[in-house]
């Protein structure tokens, strides 16, 4: 029986995807945490920050953020 898994993409070049979907925000890979990790100000002031356990993750994470608080 043959195994396939999905090819291993590095977090960098994930990062690099998320912050061009992403430019108001601040992301990066949190390696001890092996986190998705994002920052944004908003309007206000305020800074808002996200942690997702995957891209996915964080794109429904920031998505509903900014939603909420353009």
């Amino acid at each position: 029986m043959q195994t396939t898994s999905e090819p291993h993409i590095s977090p960098a070049i994930v990062v690099r995807a998320l912050s061009a979907r992403f430019p108001q925000w601040t992301i990066w890979w949190g390696q001890a945490t092996t986190h998705y990790w994002g920052m944004s100000r908003r309007r206000n002031g305020r800074l808002i920050h996200v942690e997702a356990r995957s891209a996915q993750d964080f794109v429904q994470q920031a998505r509903e953020i900014d939603a909420q608080s353009p």
